[in-house]
């Protein structure tokens, strides 16, 4: 009897030491998320990053849209474990970026973090109720606002002026002549005529086979005798309005990357381009949505290098896609040697991806809520 009596009074014992285990660890301090020198960020910055690393995720190479995200792997490890360690690295990064900008006496000024204050309060209309359920505004601020300011700044300091790096106009003008794309051209669709060309009662926009061959030869005519010299891109574009009972330019001009032409162009335009010489001028057809035909000239791109990089902003986004992989290598490196950083697993561990990822079926995309 004594014996079971003991028995019972050792499993009370027990029950009542583990809730109290438990109820010590769920009144854990979880209201930060990394720590360095005494320093806290709050756990809403972690949270948004997570949040960021989901999105992150969703554009890493061999990942299916077709199967849910949380389903897959990215370089090898289980989806929400490669979330989790670049929702660490994102925050890690705060200090790493501050620090550096302070050794290089580059600190944010009081304007600048001003700006990044701003910048965030534009963006927090967009971010979804699931995040801003566990992320404040403040928290936004700093791991939206903050956090990108330092980012460019850092890279400006060590690519800009009198930076570590520092590119050279003579560097830029060379990388905008190698990647940048300067033509003109005319387009028309070879499926469907304007309404400038329909008469009378006419409604139906199809062409026949007869006026899809008739704007063929128009176009190619076009080609041949700019190439002879017998008339300009410009007449052509006149001569073609006239045709199409038009009041609309139809002459247009593109200075763009070969990255934007692949993404905003059919595929015909580039495989062209690189194929043309400086002056040269082809007509050929285009696949997209429609058939089309166009006219297009290729100009030299050297000739708008100057012009290009002395307007304000040009400079800095040529700097950047010249520049930002190489940075962004040189970031995730320092961070990785990063020391004196201590995050609060008890805090981080209790989110999950799937609180702010849902995925939809290959209808439709899958998408970070």
């Amino acid at each position: 009897m004594k014996m079971k009596m003991k028995k019972k009074l050792a499993a009370l014992l027990l029950a009542v030491l583990t809730a109290f285990g438990a109820a010590s660890c769920s009144t854990a301090d979880q209201s930060w998320s990394v720590e360095k020198d005494g320093e806290r960020l709050p756990v809403g910055v972690y949270v948004y990053n997570f949040y960021s690393a989901i999105a992150a995720a969703q554009q890493q190479e061999g990942v299916d849209s077709s199967v849910s995200l949380l389903e897959q792997q990215i370089d090898g490890q289980p989806a929400e474990d490669w979330i989790r360690d670049e929702a660490m690295r994102y925050t890690k990064e705060y200090f790493y970026l501050r620090d550096q900008l302070d050794a290089l006496g580059a600190s944010l000024t009081d304007e600048e973090k001003a700006q990044g204050k701003s910048n965030a309060a534009a963006a927090w209309g967009y971010i979804p109720a699931s995040v801003k359920k566990y992320v404040s505004q403040e928290s936004f601020e700093i791991a939206y606002g903050e956090a990108n300011m330092m980012y460019t700044k850092l890279f400006n300091t060590i690519y800009g002026e009198g930076g570590e790096k520092a590119v050279s106009d003579d560097e830029l003008r060379a990388y905008f002549e190698e990647t940048y794309y300067d033509f003109d051209y005319i387009f028309s669709s070879l499926a469907y005529k304007t309404s400038g060309e329909l008469t009378g009662d006419e409604e139906d926009t199809t062409m026949t086979e007869e006026e899809t061959a008739a704007r063929r030869e128009l176009f190619e005519g076009y080609a041949e005798k700019i190439n002879a010299g017998e008339m300009t891109m410009e007449e052509a574009a006149e001569d073609f309005k006239t045709v199409i009972s038009s009041e609309d330019e139809q002459l247009s001009n593109q200075l763009v990357d070969g990255e934007y032409i692949n993404s905003s162009f059919p595929s015909e335009i580039k495989t062209n381009l690189d194929e043309m010489q400086n002056g040269e001028v082809r007509c050929f057809e285009v696949t997209g949505l429609s058939k089309g035909i166009v006219v297009v000239r290729k100009n030299n791109v050297a000739d708008s290098a100057d012009d290009y990089i002395g307007q304000e902003g040009n400079r800095q986004t040529l700097l950047s896609s010249m520049k930002s992989e190489e940075y962004l290598d040189m970031v995730k490196a320092g961070i990785e040697s990063y020391e004196g950083v201590t995050f609060n697993d008890a805090a981080i561990a209790t989110y999950h991806a799937s609180e702010f990822y849902t995925f939809t079926p290959p209808a439709s995309s899958s998408a970070a809520e």
